[in-house]
């Protein structure tokens, strides 16, 4: 009780010097206006907000992006929006380098590297640094990395003290706070978005591009019959899992992956079975062999992991007997740190998937133009800088393979 208080009075004299007290808006002010988050509250928030802060993976500032208005940012909530990653990973004769992987967001807008971070996954919301920054809004979106749930006590203490000094919080919620899954859900925090920032049109147009994308993947394979269906395993290679004996990790078909495997891309996930909204499943070697999968998906799973790596790691030496593995149909999804909710670019992911479980249903499907395309219309970039993105999240390969 007695740091609460203490981190309660320390904000109130850092406000007090920053000349943020609490709202004294007049209900109808002409420069303000009332939106309803995803949590069911109304919020009276800037109608033109010049300075954002975003608590997200990503989500939020790309629809921004889209917006054109990253340039409204102050600061961030994740790390993985603003590090060059690299990976080397062991091969039988030779490693193999992957340098410079970027959420999309760092190519397009390179000052995001030197906005400064108020939060970090696992770690609580600098509170003093927020209030010091003096914005005008703050965008949470709960089931990033960094903000899992606003009902652990940290996160709503939190956001309790930031509405208190009367700074305007809105709330979306993630594709991993909802059961079942629900890219509906997904929609709405593009749509709420558009109305914070006065782009609805904008945002419908975005909604709408997402949905046709998902709706043609559905189509073209919603007639499979049940013994067409190949089993798809989605597997991160994690260090985590294999520092605690497993092999890799799974999601079940509770998941927003599970609901990409079977929901739209209507193969098998070759996990029948409820991993919790959030959670991995890990998986023993001898599971993973027992699985017996006809195609391997690997996603990000702390760090990049290439078919190289269970082709060839020597960590990996028991996978490489996988009937997937030694006829090579594994492939890598797009490399997406603090993927804990999925992002703008989950079509992606979705469509690569297809093309796996089907290639002859995608054969008309070219990965590396696709997504080009696909960058094109949702950051409106010219073909150059989507070539930029493309190489950030690792898909080169896609170029001469998929």
């Amino acid at each position: 009780m007695r740091l609460i208080c203490f981190s309660f009075c320390l904000l109130f004299f850092v406000a007090c010097q920053n000349g943020i007290k609490e709202s004294s808006r007049s209900q109808g002010d002409g420069n303000y206006k009332t939106v309803t988050d995803m949590r069911g509250e109304k919020v009276e928030i800037p109608i033109d907000p010049k300075r954002v802060i975003s608590v997200s993976d990503g989500m939020i500032e790309s629809v921004m992006a889209h917006f054109g208005m990253l340039d409204k940012l102050i600061a961030l909530g994740s790390s993985c929006l603003q590090q060059n990653f690299t990976y080397d990973i062991p091969g039988k004769s030779q490693t193999y380098t992957y340098a410079d992987g970027m959420n999309p967001l760092r190519v397009l807008f390179p000052e995001t590297a030197e906005l400064p971070l108020i939060a970090r996954s696992g770690m609580p919301l600098q509170l003093e640094q927020i209030i010091a920054l003096e914005p005008d809004l703050v965008i949470l979106r709960e089931g990033c990395c960094t903000i899992n749930s606003l009902d652990e006590p940290k996160n709503r203490q939190a956001l309790s003290l930031l509405e208190s000094f009367g700074v305007p919080v809105v709330v979306l919620k993630g594709t991993t706070v909802f059961d079942p899954p629900s890219l509906e859900k997904f929609n709405q925090e593009i749509l709420l978005l558009g109305e914070i920032f006065g782009h609805r049109e904008k945002a419908a147009e975005l909604v709408a591009y997402l949905d046709k994308t998902i709706e043609m993947i559905k189509e073209r394979t919603r007639s499979i019959s049940d013994s067409g269906k190949p089993r798809v395993l989605m597997l991160g290679l994690s260090p985590v899992a294999r520092e605690g004996g497993s092999a890799g990790v799974t999601r079940g078909t509770d998941t927003i992956e599970g609901y990409f495997v079977e929901q739209i891309v209507h193969a098998k996930n070759a996990i029948q079975g409820r991993g919790g909204r959030a959670a991995s499943m890990m998986l023993s070697d001898e599971q993973i062999l027992a699985l017996d999968p006809d195609k391997v998906v690997l996603h990000t799973a702390s760090g990049y992991h290439p078919p190289e790596e269970i082709y060839e790691a020597p960590y990996y030496s028991k996978l490489q007997n996988l009937r997937a593995v030694r006829e090579k149909n594994v492939i890598s999804l797009p490399w997406t740190p603090c993927n804990c909710s999925k992002r703008l670019e989950y079509p992606i992911e979705v469509m690569m998937l297809a093309k796996q479980a089907y290639p002859d249903l995608f054969s008309d499907i070219s990965i590396h133009e696709w997504v080009l395309d696909f960058y094109g219309t949702v950051y409106g970039v010219d073909r150059e800088k989507a070539k930029e993105i493309r190489s950030a999240q690792w898909l080169d390969w896609t170029i001469d393979r998929f």
